[in-house]
């Protein structure tokens, strides 16, 4: 039980820590080979958890209850900038109550899914960015998942290093909670 709460602690912590440090300038390094980092926090029902890059996403799932509101917080970083953050997610089943605000945009990718995202600019580049707002859950008895991307510029020499992560989530009438698989 301590670990559980010293756990989320420390998410929370990096969180906020994240929130103070994301979006200031910075410099390309001529070589960067450390991944960008992520946080997506949930909150609503009840129900707060914050998921990092180093959560081992397929061994839990993520429960949402139908048709309730939740609100979100997705950041992503990189001391030598962000060039890009994206969260694909099944519009038919995710809603958002709130605007989509600039400079982050949205599309469609398929009949399936949609994509919000943010584009880093590498002639001003940034540590990164942060999206807040709410969500409401559709469907009943629906499997779905949370696709994360964040890519970094690489260094002046280098490849992009990206980290990518997918929440699986339940929604149905029940309890909005994490369990393991």
């Amino acid at each position: 039980m301590k670990t559980v709460i010293v756990t989320k602690f420390k998410k929370t912590l990096f969180a906020l820590i994240a929130l103070f440090c994301i979006s200031c300038e910075t410099d390309i390094p001529e070589t960067d080979t450390n991944a960008p980092t992520f946080t997506f926090n949930i909150s609503g029902d009840g129900f707060n958890q914050t998921f990092d890059q180093d959560d081992d996403f397929s061994s839990f799932q993520l429960n949402l209850r139908s048709d309730t509101e939740y609100s979100f917080i997705y950041s992503g970083g990189d001391a030598g900038g962000v060039k890009r953050i994206s969260w694909q997610y099944p519009h038919d089943y995710i809603e958002f109550s709130t605007d989509i605000p600039s400079p982050w945009e949205s599309s469609t990718l398929t009949f399936l899914s949609s994509l919000i995202y943010w584009n880093g600019d590498a002639t001003n580049p940034t540590t990164g960015n942060i999206l807040a707002g709410k969500l409401i859950t559709n469907g009943d008895g629906v499997s779905i998942s949370f696709s994360f991307l964040v890519r970094d510029f690489g260094g002046l020499d280098g490849v992009s290093n990206t980290t990518e992560r997918t929440l699986n989530i339940y929604i149905n009438e029940q309890n909005t909670e994490v369990i393991g698989l």
